[in-house]
């Protein structure tokens, strides 16, 4: 008897080199797809926790107001020229303290490490956890009163009375922003200009970086004191324009690429802002420039609007 064998069934059961290509084209889009999601995830948890400090500052803006009718005075002014010292209190970050971290305790016989964390500490409220100047650099991780937040200096400019000072309204007005912490040319360098929620000081020299301000700075924004860019308005027309043409704030830049004049964003989303009435906004990047600028502003008169 003659038995064939066909050599097709006595080929092992496998997968062919496309089916194999295919498979891993298929789990390499699945992974792409799992990492998008974890991204956008990981920006939301951010985002929230982030907004969370927001709402903490301003309820703290709030409560600081209520203790005096309403008033906040004493403050840093954008021009503080010829000023040989300056009180802590007159940071409005340093008022915040008791509300969002607890009061400094400082005692005599703490050592030099020990007084400069409970004269200067991190506080947890000032630091965006996306801001990725925090610790930028081998000279920004031993910096200490760390911010990456500003109050909009064109609104708090030596005092401000949340009845009366913001008449184009608390809720179209800005008390504080997302801001990086610092701006450096490189992570090889220290940081050219970096915030400080205790500082309130003009810059000492601008001759240094072609006239440009640098060094420790107060947290604000709008502040003509450290030459940010500015609103101006016109009050015939009721609208605001920026003092630098086609400047707002900038989303996502890198350390080095941080202009100090403008606010950033750490968010795809925009630059979250408090206002004054208490709510947290976000204003999304393709915001009209007057429209924007019209929220610096507490009495330009203008007609804007976020929504």
């Amino acid at each position: 008897m003659i038995i064939s064998i066909d050599p097709m069934r006595s080929r092992k059961p496998g997968i062919s080199l496309i089916e194999l290509i295919v498979a891993i084209g298929i789990i390499a889009l699945l992974i792409g797809v799992i990492l998008v999601g974890i991204q956008k995830a990981r920006e939301a948890a951010l985002r929230a926790q982030n907004m969370n400090h927001h709402r903490q500052m301003i309820l703290a803006v709030q409560q600081i107001a209520a203790q005096k009718e309403e008033k906040i005075t004493g403050l840093a002014k954008s021009r503080m020229s010829g000023l040989k010292y300056a009180m802590g209190s007159q940071s409005l970050f340093f008022r915040m303290l008791p509300y969002v971290h607890g009061p400094i305790r400082y005692e005599e016989n703490m050592t030099v490490e020990q007084s400069m964390e409970a004269l200067y500490p991190n506080v947890k409220a000032f630091q965006n956890p996306a801001d990725p100047s925090l610790n930028y650099g081998r000279w920004s991780s031993d910096k200490r009163a760390k911010c990456s937040y500003a109050i909009n200096m064109f609104a708090f400019d030596g005092s401000v009375n949340l009845v009366s000072s913001n008449s184009d309204g608390n809720s179209l007005t800005i008390a504080l922003s997302d801001k990086y912490y610092s701006y450096c040319s490189s992570a090889d360098v220290g940081p050219t200009t970096y915030h400080q929620w205790t500082h309130v000081f003009d810059p000492r020299d601008f001759s240094k970086l072609d006239g440009a301000p640098y060094g420790v700075r107060r947290s604000t924004f709008a502040d003509a004191g450290w030459k940010d860019v500015i609103p101006v308005s016109d009050p015939d027309a009721r609208q605001t324009r920026s003092s630098t043409p086609g400047k707002m704030f900038q989303v996502r830049p890198r350390p080095e690429e941080v202009d100090p004049s403008i606010p950033q964003s750490a968010f795809h989303a925009g630059l979250t802002v408090a206002m004054f009435d208490g709510s947290v906004r976000t204003i999304r990047p393709g915001i009209d420039e007057s429209v924007f600028w019209a929220l610096v502003t507490p009495r330009g008169g203008e007609v804007a609007s976020l929504d």
